[in-house]
């Protein structure tokens, strides 16, 4: 069978820290990009093929994105990872209108916006008055979008109520979020299984990133498509052994519906080859489909463009 590798760049070394209160580690600079199967690829698009070849309406998506400091070129590259998107990818979907902005989207882009993503590490907590804009957004039904990162925001309770779980920092009974390398394969749950975001994929998937697990929030409040359990915390220099994780279930990637509003959101995304993922990508973009309450198909031609850079 046909193999590729999806990105032939090797990441520099990330000799780095997060901007998180006493956390100084180096990360996970052994990890490469998984090779994907060109069949298995194929199985897995053609598992939500339907008759709609252009959405049905002119779509607005906003993304938002930051400037990293804290990371080595080949993490957290939310500039490379917008221009990708924004700049060639997204465009490519009939009637799909795609923009940036920095750390946060003007009212006048919420108010037009069909989608909003978040990649970035906020620079500040979010405003009373930010925090009103997502929710006349939601209140709308506009979809939300949140990778890796753009879930700590503050403390975290504020954003957990609005897209499920957030980044906590502050321990409130529980401890709070820790961060380490991403155990795989990662298990597809039941409501995965049931959802459109990953039909076709087999319930164990082996993705390559870091894992972000005691978030902040209520499972109950949320569908959880994929787990993980955590340990050990902080960097890595190899793979974790089966006896130092902690064998729980942790959401890596999840969805929340208010109302009309639509929320997916994920702890992956801190390498860039995980953006260049045939894997990655069909979760990325059937998400955002979802979101908008559109078919997968208009966006399924996108899934393989320049996978190589």
């Amino acid at each position: 069978m046909s193999r590729f590798r999806y990105w032939i760049i090797a990441p520099t070394a990330l000799s780095v820290a997060l901007s998180l209160p006493s956390y100084s580690n180096a990360q996970h600079e052994w990890q490469t990009p998984p090779s994907r199967d060109v069949a298995d690829v194929e199985r897995i698009l053609n598992a939500t093929n339907d008759a709609a070849t252009e959405p049905s309406r002119d779509l607005n998506i906003v993304w938002v994105w930051g400037v990293d400091k804290n990371h080595e070129r080949g993490a957290h590259e939310y500039g490379w990872v917008m221009d990708r998107y924004v700049n060639n990818l997204l465009p490519q979907v009939p009637g799909l209108n795609a923009e940036r902005a920095m750390y946060f989207p003007s009212p006048e882009q919420w108010q037009k916006a069909d989608l909003v993503v978040f990649y970035l590490q906020s620079p500040r907590p979010w405003s009373d008055d930010q925090y009103a804009m997502v929710d006349r957004f939601q209140r709308r039904g506009g979809g939300l979008a949140f990778f890796h990162l753009a879930l700590l925001e503050g403390a975290g309770s504020h954003l957990a109520e609005r897209i499920g779980f957030a980044y906590g920092t502050q321990d409130v009974g529980k401890g709070t979020t820790q961060w380490g390398v991403l155990p795989t394969p990662v298990q597809r749950t039941k409501g995965g299984a049931d959802s459109a975001i990953l039909a076709g994929f087999d319930d164990d998937i082996h993705l390559v990133d870091e894992h972000y697990w005691n978030l902040l929030g209520d499972v109950d409040d949320v569908t959880t498509l994929l787990t993980a359990p955590g340990g050990p915390s902080f960097a890595s220099t190899a793979a974790p052994k089966p006896e130092v994780l902690d064998g729980k279930a942790w959401p890596v990637a999840w969805t929340k519906e208010i109302g009309r509003a639509r929320v997916f959101a994920t702890v992956l995304g801190h390498n860039y080859f995980t953006f260049n993922d045939p894997y990655f990508r069909i979760i990325a973009l059937r998400a955002f489909a979802w979101t908008m309450h559109e078919s997968f198909e208009p966006f399924e031609a996108v899934v393989l463009q320049d996978l190589q850079r």
